[in-house]
């Protein structure tokens, strides 16, 4: 059997009454966000149940099509509300709007209740739902952990930029920027300018970056520069916090003397390196190897001290590095040897009676000391040296070795302040 149109209209419509009564009624649980500044249109997603579309049939294809046109909705409390468009039909459970703020003083600053009307009608409303926090107001808070100002640097340097930016909640970051310039040119005008963005998370309320920029290595110390950093937020229009750094280069570090300018190979010779430039973090090397303890202790901006490390015999340059470059003094240094015993003649003495001995020593210093005894503690001075002379570089001492009461053998030590100690073990002894 066949309907005519009319009979099918009544079908149809009768098919709806039966179905009215089991409509769900939409129910809100929860408003995301929660909370906002309210000086600029905001997208929230309210999530709840009985979110239930109207149909239309697409005239092509006869299919229903879910469609949020009868969907309203408001937000407010009292007199001032402020209308919800653009709905959005996620699922049953989930839809989204967009709140229109036409003014950022449209709503009052407090808990607002968030209403909705569906196409059958049907009203649910969540009571402070929301929280309006009028107009944002706020600045980023920039913290520049890096570079600090007055940190100076030389041509050809790195910057090490480290910054974090902080909006207030329930704001968000939109943006963190820098930008470096150099005033390099003859009349003090811009040379170059480098600028970078950093990335972060969309909606975080913070920024964590880190940045290197390299200062142009053909300029020249006394050259202008500067850095800037900007931060911005998702205020309407954004709010804006700035801090510019102005940089002033400076000459890199120099050496101009080490003193002493000799060590034993065994280290731990007290030097003193002079210069210029040595700015906090300076570190010193001899031959390499860092000068003791970590590379040396910065005096001052012209003063380095510190223990020279063990090194082979021979001279070795001094270098010292910092953010503002690195220099080096070629063979300031020189490593020796510490004194060394070949022989005594004669080797032995009589209880009880001074002995004159000749002493054949390599690698002799004016500083360096005869000893004998069992120690170098207790061990006694030669009495009276005497400097012989040198040849094929063995030095030649007279002296006396101081009696013993015992007959015994006895040790003869070389000891040099500077360069360290040798020993000839049992190199003397007594007899009755």
């Amino acid at each position: 059997m066949t309907l005519d149109p009319r009979a099918r209209f009544v079908v149809f419509a009768a098919a709806l009454v039966g179905c009215a009564g089991n409509e769900p009624q939409p129910r809100i649980d929860d408003v995301e966000p929660a909370e906002a500044y309210t000086d600029g249109d905001i997208r929230l997603v309210l999530t709840g149940t009985g979110f239930l579309p109207s149909f239309r049939l697409d005239p092509v294809t006869g299919e229903r099509v879910a469609t949020m046109d009868g969907f309203s909705g408001r937000v407010g409390s009292g007199s001032t509300w402020v209308a919800m468009s653009d709905f959005g039909w996620v699922g049953p459970t989930q839809i989204s709007a967009t709140l229109d703020i036409q003014d950022q003083d449209d709503l009052s600053v407090g808990p607002c209740d968030v209403e909705i009307t569906d196409p059958r009608g049907h009203k649910a409303v969540r009571p402070a739902g929301f929280f309006a926090w009028g107009r944002h107001t706020f600045a980023p808070v920039l913290n520049i952990l890096s570079p600090a100002v007055g940190d100076p640097y030389a041509p050809g340097c790195t910057i090490h930029g480290h910054v974090t930016a902080t909006d207030q909640p329930p704001g968000y970051m939109t943006g963190l920027t820098w930008t470096y310039v150099e005033f390099g040119n003859a009349d003090g005008s811009e040379s170059r300018r480098v600028t970078g963005s950093c990335p972060f998370e969309p909606g975080s309320g913070s920024i964590d970056c880190t940045f290197d920029l390299n200062v142009s290595s053909d300029l020249v110390p006394l050259t202008k520069a500067s850095l800037t950093i900007d931060a911005s937020d998702d205020a309407a229009p954004p709010n804006h916090t700035s801090v510019q750094y102005p940089i002033t280069l400076t000459a890199g570090p120099t050496v101009s003397s080490v003193r002493p300018a000799t060590g034993g190979v065994a280290g731990g010779t007290n030097v003193v390196i002079e210069g210029s430039g040595f700015v906090p973090g300076t570190r010193a090397s001899f031959g390499g190897s860092p000068l003791i303890p970590d590379g040396g202790i910065v005096v001052d901006a012209q003063t380095i001290t510190g223990y020279a490390p063990a090194h082979p015999a021979g001279p070795i340059s001094v270098a010292v590095k910092s953010r503002l470059g690195q220099a080096e003094a070629e063979y300031a240094f020189e490593y020796q040897l510490p004194p060394q015993i070949l022989e005594l003649r004669p080797n032995h003495g009589t209880q009880g009676v001074d002995t004159d001995v000749r002493v054949f020593v390599t690698n002799f210093t004016p500083d360096t000391i005869i000893y004998v005894g069992q120690t170098l503690a207790s061990a006694k001075p030669l009495i009276n040296p005497s400097l012989q002379g040198t040849t094929q570089g063995t030095t030649e001492i007279d002296g006396t070795v101081p009696t013993s009461s015992v007959p015994t053998s006895a040790t003869v030590w070389a000891f040099d302040p500077g360069n360290g100690w040798t020993r000839l073990l049992n190199g003397f002894y007594w007899t009755p």
